[in-house]
């Protein structure tokens, strides 16, 4: 149960982020600051960075096995966005599974350096 928590505390941290940040990347794009390519190219950052500092924080709250928890929370936060996708109807494509492997990925880059961040305060 404990283990839930966190990962619904880490899920919110990472859709808080994601939406902050699609705030203000709108309004820039609203406002024709940003271009085309460059809006996509925030977003997607926007989403690797999001997703990292929860996975990250997810990392920090295990004992062991930062790895395994970075890749299950990517596959968790995968399935939610595929299904999300599924609901506004977009269509299967190569470039939808990149992106959920990209999103596995970070998520276990942030678990694993989330957990030997803490292990490494726990050693000085």
């Amino acid at each position: 149960m404990k283990n839930l928590k966190n990962y619904i505390a880490s899920i919110s941290i990472a859709i808080s982020l994601i939406l902050i940040f699609s705030f203000f990347i709108t309004i820039l794009n609203y406002f024709d600051i940003l271009s085309t390519n460059m809006y996509k190219g925030l977003v997607v950052i926007t989403m690797i960075f999001s997703i990292f500092i929860g996975s990250y924080k997810l990392g920090l709250k295990q004992i062991k096995n930062g790895y395994l928890q970075g890749i299950y929370y990517g596959i968790v936060l995968s399935i939610i966005l595929f299904l999300i996708g599924l609901i506004a109807k977009e269509k299967i494509e190569t470039s939808n599974i990149i992106y959920y492997i990209i999103i596995i990925i970070t998520s276990l880059i942030g678990g694993s350096i989330g957990i030997n961040k803490k292990t490494t305060e726990y050693n000085q």
